[in-house]
């Protein structure tokens, strides 16, 4: 018997069991991390739930406050109640929709999607770089600025990256800040030394978030630049600063994802600088 319930502490040993194996059952290898995995549980203004069948947890699923959702199931069975969960949870919390990143290679979830008559939204692009040989420096513009991140500049690095991915993206969805500090800052992924800012007559009109490496690999989470800074290289020397930074602490390679919607030339500037898709996720979305 299917019984479902919302996701307590204790559970986490066998939820993260379970993201682990399905992680290496859908892609051959587990991507991962208990510290990012209690992180991502524990933000504020997420919902979580997990599905049992007797003993054993077959099923798990959330939804974060910017209506996306995840869910992780051995089953369409499992993954159907789930679904329904979040469903409810979200007309209740006043959601528009939902949307769910799926994979054909994790069969029980690509077969939801599709039975329950979710829309495929867009494709979300996973690039690596390798880090060999001489880099390129970046090359900065004389009126431009570029430093490292302290607290205090939380609100506006927040308010930059809001202003650049709602003015292209229809379906972005603000967090509130605290969210926003916890989701970003309030786990082991976060180094301010990885944080750089660009700053124009002292206003931030740009910046590149990067998470600590782990396991030689480096991770690309933000660049965004402002709409009136756009076309003047500040995303490539971003880009190539970051680079740079990880060359010095030892990091092979670099990896990111990228909408590849996203009408500000972002996926072929990353190609440009080096780096190659090797995954596409589907981002398949439900009008509530």
């Amino acid at each position: 018997m299917l019984e479902i319930r919302p996701w307590l502490g204790e559970d986490f040993d066998e939820v993260f069991e379970l993201l682990d194996t399905r992680s290496r059952a859908v892609f051959g290898v587990s991507e991962q991390q208990p510290a990012y995995v209690r992180q991502d549980l524990e933000v504020p203004g997420t919902d979580s739930w997990v599905a049992r069948r007797g003993d054993r947890v077959v099923g798990h699923a959330s939804l974060r406050e910017d209506q996306d959702a995840s869910i992780t199931a051995v089953d369409v069975e499992a993954g159907d109640v789930l679904l329904s969960a979040l469903e409810l949870r979200a007309r209740e919390r006043g959601f528009d929709r939902v949307a769910i990143t799926a994979v054909p290679q994790d069969e029980p979830l690509y077969e939801l999607v599709q039975q329950r008559g979710l829309s495929l939204d867009r494709e979300v692009w996973r690039m690596w770089r390798t880090i060999d040989g001489e880099l390129p420096e970046p090359e900065w513009s004389d009126d431009v600025a570029v430093r490292g991140y302290t607290d205090s500049d939380g609100e506006r690095v927040h308010a930059l990256l809001d202003a650049a991915y709602s003015g292209w993206d229809e379906s972005y969805v603000t967090l509130s800040h605290k969210g926003w500090l916890a989701f970003m800052t309030q786990h082991d992924e976060f180094d301010p030394a990885l944080w750089f800012l660009a700053e124009h007559d002292d206003e931030l009109v740009a910046c590149a978030l990067y998470w600590k490496e782990h396991r030689s690999n480096g991770w690309v989470k933000d660049i965004v630049v402002s709409e009136s800074m756009r076309g003047r290289g500040l995303g490539k020397a971003l880009l190539q600063h970051g680079l740079h930074a990880y060359a010095a602490r030892g990091a092979q390679r670099v990896g990111l994802k990228v909408d590849s919607s996203n009408p500000t030339g972002a996926p072929q500037l990353y190609a440009r600088v080096g780096f190659v898709t090797d995954r596409r996720y589907g981002i398949w979305t439900h009008t509530l």
